[in-house]
């Protein structure tokens, strides 16, 4: 009995018009880009997977994927210094339809590593299912392997091999297929709906990103917060025992100096860097940031703005990671 014949390598070479890859590796030229893509965009992202004594740990997001069916922009998240702000601005917007395979997973980690709540993330295994009626009996599930997806509507094979194993800090990087055949795949699936006659819009199967009430200390915050609408309103903590406030930790000057430059003067953060220590040897960004969140910690009464304090925060690509769950108590106790 003869083998089924290999099918053939996909690649976005082979489709008309050729889309331009795009590798960046500066913010301003990603924020440049970003804004010439027009929706619905193939989505992917790559992070580095590390092994210590037969367990691994997730670096943090390595590289950001997005396509139109004229540019495949590939950003190079691992060398800059905080997440590009119109690249964030796309990925969180309601209006603009992402795809990908196993899409929320990817949301939920850009929000563990960098504070960013995508919205409008299109899973490729549900909408097959509501595009296209023989896909269920083909796949069950609603979260199908992209190389799967890829090979029933393409005919063609998504090539993994070593690139999974790719060390995604690294660059140049040589792959660029797996936002395009999301898109490819997803506008298959417009057709087949229409040829159909299913009537079938985004909106009933875009995932929304929400932050989680989770602390990875097992510890709950008392702090009381300010308005994030008005950050000049004070709050009122008060201490039932005589012993929690003689137990508090005192505040340091030096960050409640921060603090004090961040909230009444609203300070740049790179001025705060500078004033703290010098403007030939500034402090470095997420130590500033460390400060700030520290002084907040130290004393509940303190007023802030949540939305300042989460863009501040979002300045420095490790800081959110750091500061996130924190944060994200802090926010519920607020609402």
């Amino acid at each position: 009995m003869n083998a089924a014949p290999a099918l053939p390598l996909y690649s976005y070479k082979d489709y008309n018009p050729t889309p331009a890859v795009v590798y960046v590796r500066h913010e301003e030229e990603a924020d440049d880009l970003v804004q010439a893509l027009s929706g619905p965009l193939g989505f992917d992202m790559e992070w580095v997977i590390s092994w210590r004594n037969k367990s691994c740990a997730e670096r943090r997001t390595a590289v950001v994927q997005l396509c139109d069916k004229r540019m495949i922009l590939i950003v190079q998240l691992s060398e800059m210094k905080r997440f590009p702000q119109k690249v964030k601005e796309i990925i969180e917007s309601q209006d603009i339809v992402k795809m990908g395979a196993n899409i929320k997973n990817d949301g939920e980690k850009l929000y563990r590593d960098y504070g960013i709540l995508a919205a409008n993330l299109v899973e490729l295994g549900a909408f097959a299912h509501r595009a296209d009626a023989t896909f269920a009996h083909t796949h069950r599930r609603s979260i199908v392997a992209l190389a799967k997806v890829v090979e029933h509507y393409t005919s063609k094979t998504l090539d993994k091999g070593a690139v999974r194993c790719s060390n995604w800090e690294a660059a140049p990087l040589n792959a660029a297929n797996d936002a395009h055949c999301a898109l490819v795949v997803y506008n298959r699936l417009l057709d087949i709906a229409a040829e159909q006659g299913r009537a079938l819009g985004p909106a009933p199967y875009g995932n929304q990103i929400v932050p989680g009430m989770r602390s990875t200390n097992g510890t709950s915050s008392s702090i009381s917060l300010a308005s994030s609408t008005s950050s000049s309103h004070r709050t009122v903590s008060y201490v039932n025992d005589v012993d929690e406030l003689l137990d508090r930790p005192r505040q340091s000057p030096q960050h409640l100096r921060a603090y004090n430059l961040w909230h009444h003067r609203e300070a740049p953060l790179a001025e705060i860097c500078a004033t703290l220590r010098s403007r030939e040897n500034p402090l470095k960004e997420s130590t500033v940031i460390s400060y700030v969140v520290r002084a907040l910690q130290v004393d509940p009464s303190l007023p802030f703005s949540m939305d300042r304090l989460k863009a501040l925060v979002q300045l420095e690509a490790g800081s959110w990671a750091r500061h996130r769950d924190w944060i994200v108590q802090a926010e519920s106790r607020k609402s």
